[in-house]
């Protein structure tokens, strides 16, 4: 049975994503950046809509690269569909010191800005 627990959970990872149950209230990631915060969503989808971001607020976006790095100052927390334990995304938040999930998968789809949610960090 060795190979149907390969197939499963390559099912499971695709990438740099972790892909959710698209009925589950729990959205499951990369663990990036220890902590556990609870606060409104900003999501921001592009550099243009860099002037939503709401201080104090959980970043939620498609990735982050450089250019991204000036919202970290304001973001309580970061969730993105794609990246992992080495993205830019991921060392920024550490260095921030600021909760992060990555690679979420539709994230941006499932959450929208001025929701309440929580980025959990469990201890493994």
């Amino acid at each position: 049975m060795p190979d149907e627990e390969a197939q499963k959970q390559n099912r499971q990872v695709r990438g740099h994503q972790i892909l959710n149950d698209g009925t589950s209230e729990t959205l499951k990631g990369f663990a990036c950046s220890p902590g556990k915060v609870t606060a409104e969503a900003s999501v921001i989808l592009s550099p243009d809509d860099f002037g939503k971001m709401k201080p104090g607020t959980i970043l939620v976006c498609p990735m982050t690269t450089a250019a991204w790095t000036q919202l970290f100052a304001q973001a309580k927390g970061l969730v993105t569909n794609t990246g992992g334990i080495l993205s830019h995304g991921s060392i920024v938040a550490r260095e921030y010191g600021i909760p992060a999930v990555l690679g979420v998968g539709d994230v941006t789809k499932r959450i929208v800005s001025r929701q309440r949610i929580t980025v959990t960090i469990l201890d493994s």
